[in-house]
């Protein structure tokens, strides 16, 4: 269905997708990780970022001096 405004397309989808699960959380929550493990080979996960060599210095651990 072509509707002029994406936004309203995707309220009515997301509402018909709340009614099939009675509107309730955890049903639906099941429902979206059942969809998800369709599909995991085509999602994209994020790679954890490597930490950096020398943690940078914070005010916590360095407190300004005074004066």
């Amino acid at each position: 269905m072509k509707t002029d405004n994406p936004t309203e397309e995707i309220w009515r989808i997301r509402d018909e997708i709340a009614a099939e699960n009675g509107y309730d959380v955890d049903r639906l929550f099941d429902a979206m990780q059942r969809e998800q493990a369709k599909y995991a080979d085509r999602l994209v996960y994020s790679v954890p970022r490597r930490a950096p060599e020398e943690p940078a210095p914070s005010c916590a651990r360095n407190p300004p001096k005074a004066g």
